[in-house]
Order: structure tokens, then C-alpha cells, then sequence
């Protein structure tokens, strides 16, 4: 068998008859083409499963989205109400994210040029008051000297210094306004995304809603239904035993 082609493609397809026409029977919830191909469910635009693994005795998933399709189900079956919602917010966070992190330094160059702001006015009222001050001062002496040459004017009240400039910080505006840019660029084009998303969500989200509509009325649960899934080898080489079983007897 192992030089003969032929020969082995041969008994793998009359295995793989064998194995065909048992699941039709024993899983009639599949439509299964007579080359192996596993459909889930018999309506028009239903999905492939995957195709029959002759030697495992088994159903071999040959892409992400038919390897998707059981867990997709069994997420259906657990939160049906909130199924496409939650699937909608967890798009939307990965979606989002680059916005997301470019507002929030948007709003801390913002608030940088409120605090600098806040600092410069306030620097600028003390400087006024402590030119005041000063003027104050120097009038308050010269009346005293008026009043008394021979006072010295020791006693004269200091004039207040003025308060050190505070730096600057680098988040000027023009930062600001290449954020500012970059953030209204990515939430346009997350935006857009979202938006083409949403549709396929919603198109997948009513293919599972309509696939556990009509597997629940074949089997309790998606549980039940992946248990006959798990047990297929065995419950094969069962069902060939207890044929065998019968010719004997016959």
C-alpha cells in the first residue's frame, strides 16, 4: 500500500463511504458531500464545518472560522441577550484605541497650558502689587523727610521683591495643534471602521443566532451536541463492530 497510489486512494475512499454514510445517520444535523466535505446545518448559506479526517474517524477544521464555530455557539448559548452588544463594546475598545490614547494627551497638553496660563497671570498681578508697594514706600519717605530732615529712615519699611518667573513648559500650542490633528485623523478613520465592522458583527451575530435556533431542536444543548462530536470515533468503531456483529450472526 505504501508504493501503490492507486491502491490507497482506493481504500481511502471506501473508508471514507463507510465513514459518510454513517454520520448522515448518526448526525443528521450536518449535510455531508460524498467527498468529505461537513456542512453545518442543510439550509442555503449555510457554513462548512470542515471535511471528514477518514483515519481519526473524526471532522478536521481546516480554517479560523470553522474552528470558531463551536465556541461562537457555546458564547451564543451563555449570554444570548447581550451576545452581539458585547462582541459590539469589544470591537469598539480595539477599534478606538489609538484615538482613545491620543485624547487623553490631548487633554493633558491642554491642561499643562491652563496650569501655565494660571502661572503667568498670577505672576504678573503679584508683580503689579509689589510695584505698588514700592511706589508707597517711596512716598511714605519723602513725606517723612518733609515733615523731619533729620530722620534718617532707617526704619523704612523694605520693599517686597518681586517673584521669580516660573519656566515655561514645552506644552505650547503648536503640540496642542498636531495632537489636536492627529486625534480628529484617527477617530475619522476609527470612525469609518467601526462603522464597516458594526455590519459584519451583525451579519455573524444572526448566522449563530439562526445555527442555535436550529441545533436546539435537534439537541438539548450545544454541550450535548459537542459531546457527540467528541464520542464520534468510538461510537463509529462501535457501529462497525455491531455490524460485523450481525453478518456473523447472519
Amino acid at each position: 500500500m505504501a508504493y501503490d497510489k492507486q491502491a490507497e486512494q482506493e481504500l481511502m475512499d471506501f473508508l471514507q463511504s463507510g465513514l459518510v454514510s454513517w454520520l448522515r445517520e448518526h448526525v443528521p444535523f450536518f449535510d455531508v458531500t460524498d467527498d468529505g466535505r461537513v456542512f453545518f446545518g442543510d439550509w442555503y448559506h449555510r457554513r462548512q464545518f470542515g471535511r471528514l479526517d477518514v483515519i481519526n474517524r473524526t471532522i478536521l477544521h481546516q480554517t479560523d472560522e470553522q474552528r470558531a464555530i463551536m465556541p461562537q455557539l457555546s458564547s451564543f448559548a451563555d449570554h444570548q441577550a447581550t451576545y452581539l452588544d458585547d462582541q459590539l463594546e469589544d470591537m469598539r475598545r480595539q477599534v478606538y484605541q489609538n484615538a482613545t490614547d491620543l485624547h487623553n494627551q490631548l487633554e493633558m497638553l491642554e491642561a499643562d497650558q491652563a496650569g501655565e496660563s494660571e502661572a503667568s497671570t498670577g505672576g504678573r498681578v503679584a508683580s503689579n502689587a509689589a510695584s505698588s508697594g514700592a511706589t508707597g514706600s517711596g512716598l511714605r519717605g519723602l513725606l517723612r523727610n518733609f515733615i523731619d530732615p533729620d530722620e534718617d529712615g532707617d526704619d523704612d519699611e523694605p520693599a517686597p521683591a518681586r517673584p521669580a518667573r516660573q519656566p515655561q513648559r514645552r506644552g505650547n500650542g503648536l503640540d496642542i495643534n498636531r495632537v489636536r490633528r492627529q486625534f480628529d485623523q484617527a477617530k475619522a478613520e476609527a470612525d469609518k471602521e467601526f462603522d464597516s465592522q458594526k455590519r459584519q458583527l451583525q451579519v455573524a451575530a444572526a448566522v449563530t443566532n439562526y445555527e442555535y435556533q436550529a441545533l436546539t431542536k435537534q439537541y438539548d444543548t450545544v454541550a450535548d451536541f459537542a459531546n457527540v462530536l467528541t464520542n464520534m470515533p468510538d461510537d463509529y468503531m462501535q457501529a462497525l463492530k455491531a455490524r460485523e456483529g450481525g453478518r456473523h450472526d447472519a
